[in-house]
């Protein structure tokens, strides 16, 4: 199903514009996230051009300063979705806000997102297809969503991202006196971006009805192709 932004027809105007303002916002983390995503994805495949090459395996400043701006850019964008000021960006300040307000999620606001009237045997499949879709989100016959399990999702997030947010705030934004007990590892900066890729399709779906497979986009040029060619003409004595 192709991405649509909704109408808001046949809703409240006042829960029209705070639906319209968590979806731009939404629109934003999904910059966010995929940004996140693609930046794993370059580093990870660049460890893996480095590994199938003996003759570059050879210790290097670049490697570190490459591991170095990966990490450090990925925790801060990890740490850049915990953030809870109503002025920011980010899934938690997101979610603290369909808490206080579920019933603009509605089941009424999400069926018409499927809305097909050119067709009445195929509206019908739609709105039957955007019930089920629904109850993802809430009880059966329910009118909004279950804000218990938008909380769920940010007390996972939170859960998750804790030992990456401690580390960004005393460590990478400020260089905090206090020792750390625990440095997270790049195991738990993968666990967090792959969490934040489920919040993206899930939330993208109840949002705007888009059944995202992948967050990672498909790269229309050959990335890689630089690595195919020598970065440095040979050194040529005398």
């Amino acid at each position: 199903m192709s991405e649509h932004k909704p109408t808001g027809e046949g809703v409240d105007g006042d829960e029209t514009d705070v639906f319209q303002s968590w979806d731009a916002m939404l629109e934003n983390i999904k910059g966010e996230v995929t940004r996140l995503a693609v930046n794993r994805h370059i580093f990870w495949e660049v460890q893996e051009i480095i590994k199938a090459n003996e003759r570059i395996q050879k210790p290097s400043s670049f490697y570190e300063w490459l591991g170095n701006v990966y990490a450090t850019d990925a925790v801060i964008g990890v740490r850049r979705q915990l953030d809870r000021d109503k002025r920011s960006i980010s899934f938690t300040s997101l979610f603290e806000g369909i808490l206080v307000r579920p019933s603009v999620l509605s089941r009424e606001r999400f069926v018409a997102l499927y809305c097909d009237k050119s067709n009445s045997d195929v509206q019908q499949y739609l709105e039957e297809q955007a019930h089920e879709d629904f109850e993802k989100f809430a009880s059966p016959g329910s009118p909004y969503i279950d804000p218990v399990l938008v909380a769920s999702d940010l007390s996972t997030l939170q859960d998750k991202a804790k030992n990456i947010g401690k580390y960004a705030n005393k460590r990478v934004a400020h260089f905090d006196r206090e020792a750390l007990d625990i440095l997270p590892t790049f195991h738990e900066l993968n666990e967090c971006i792959d969490f934040l890729e489920v919040l993206l399709k899930k939330y993208m779906l109840l949002f705007r009805a888009v059944g995202y497979v992948q967050v990672l986009p498909v790269w229309q040029y050959d990335w890689k192709a630089i690595f195919r060619e020598p970065w440095l003409e040979p050194i040529h004595s005398g």
